[in-house]
């Protein structure tokens, strides 16, 4: 939004309707296509009275001078009620998280804190040896159902075989080739 604004507003030629992205791009344009010389170039037009040349390179957030850029936030902080500097401050830095192999007797003592820390105890653990989800229902594993006759199954659902056709899976009746 902010280089559209730009573009539209700032960086616009005066002598075609021509919308460029940078200062430096429109007084190259200025000059290669309307030949005027650098001394000639019109001001920005719709600028801030300091920025109306073409010295300084923005392009959105990039470029400008860093006390503009520190007056801003400061202006900013005030008028969101932050603390001053609250803006400015660099981020905290996420902790370092290192990727090495955790010794056994550490890996144990992990484990009995986190045992603790859930309020199951060992014996429980190492005497029901079950692969369910704790707490969950028992799962039902079946075959869908095959649709009435003359009822298109769904994409990617086996169809039903001709009459005197033995459905898929099934051995081939005696006597028919299979």
């Amino acid at each position: 939004v902010l280089m559209q604004h730009q573009k539209a507003k700032h960086f616009k030629c005066n002598m075609c309707p021509r919308r460029l992205n940078t200062a430096g791009g429109l007084a190259v344009h200025i000059q290669q296509v309307h030949k005027l010389e650098p001394d000639q170039l019109p001001r920005i037009d719709n600028a801030l009275p300091n920025r109306d040349g073409y010295e300084i390179e923005i392009f959105g957030m990039e470029g400008i001078p860093a006390p503009d850029v520190a007056d801003y936030k400061r202006r900013k902080e005030i008028e969101l009620g932050l603390n001053p500097g609250s803006i400015s401050a660099p981020q905290a830095k996420r902790p370092k998280i290192e990727n090495k192999p955790i010794p056994e007797d550490e890996l144990r003592n992990l484990l009995e804190q986190h045992k603790k820390l859930m309020g199951a105890s060992a014996e429980a653990s190492s005497s029901n040896a079950q692969t369910s989800v704790y707490g969950a229902g028992p799962q039902a594993y079946a075959q869908p159902a095959m649709p009435p006759p003359g009822m298109m199954p769904p994409p990617g659902f086996p169809m039903m075989p001709p009459p005197g056709m033995a459905p898929p899976g099934m051995p081939p009746f005696p006597g028919f080739p299979g």
